[in-house]
């Protein structure tokens, strides 16, 4: 079984359930056994990656039973939920990333503190709320990058409420519950993300992918194959994201994730 190969879209058609006991995973519409389909050695990631959707980690393919059916050799590089009815995508990454805590996000959670909460940004009320509101007033607008790779869900209001964020506006947060302590006008208010520790993933990267992303992000890339990359949030809430190339190849296909995709 080769180790890597080039192509990072094989057609993933269908979804998919997984036995956790026995590693078989059952398909729907899928069409494995067919060189570009989904063959042994093969890597399945499960679930769909970012906008607040779940993705559940990646294993190899080590038999095919049909074309609805196969079997990974390992779930060490699954999040452990149940996965049922799940969109995935086929690969050729290297397959050794799967298993080493430094690429897999699944091994790197058992590894590392989950739902760790980095402060992110800070407002001070502009209006008084009352106990029972749904709604802060603040000027939300004028905080730098709040809305900046991450969905309004991530975020926490912390002002001794703790109440998820269903929307952010220029000058309001809609909260998904009332909130059980009043606010008063001036009032600091903190908003903090939630983060399962640090974030590694390996992607294709071709020289589109480099041009997409451009010069003035953080996520920059300069190296065309696998490349890893690991994203976190500093003690001062600034987004890092550190990059490695795993194995230099042109003519990589991409297109199975994009990038960047960050949880």
């Amino acid at each position: 079984m080769a180790l890597w190969g080039n192509n990072d879209n094989l057609t993933s058609s269908g979804t998919v359930a997984l036995n956790y006991d026995t590693g078989v995973v059952t398909g729907t519409g899928t069409t494995f056994g067919t060189v570009g389909f989904g063959v042994t050695g093969n890597v399945i990631r499960f679930g769909t990656r970012g906008d607040g959707s779940t993705f559940f980690g990646d294993a190899v393919i080590v038999s095919i039973a049909g074309t609805q059916s196969c079997t990974i050799g390992s779930t060490a590089g699954l999040t452990g939920s149940a996965i049922s009815g799940a969109g995935y995508v086929l690969s050729e990454l290297p397959v050794y990333t799967i298993k080493t805590s430094a690429w897999s996000r699944a091994v790197a959670l058992g590894t590392t503190s989950a739902s760790q909460t980095n402060l992110v940004y800070t407002a001070n009320a502009e209006l008084n709320s009352p106990v029972g509101f749904l709604t802060i007033y603040a000027s939300i607008g004028s905080i730098d990058g709040v809305n900046k790779f991450v969905t309004d869900s991530d975020f926490m209001i912390n002002d001794g409420n703790n109440i998820p964020i269903s929307a952010i506006g220029s000058t309001t947060v809609s909260l998904a519950s009332t909130i059980s302590s009043g606010i008063s006008t001036g009032l600091e208010l903190r908003f903090s993300r939630l983060m399962d520790g640090r974030d590694p993933f390996v992607y294709a990267l071709g020289a589109d992918e480099l041009d997409l992303v451009g010069e003035a992000t953080a996520y920059e890339a300069s190296d065309v194959g696998w490349v890893g990359v690991t994203t976190y949030f500093d003690n001062q809430g600034n987004l890092r994201v550190k990059k490695e190339c795993l194995v230099a190849m042109s003519g990589i296909t991409t297109g199975s994730i994009g990038y960047p995709t960050p949880e």
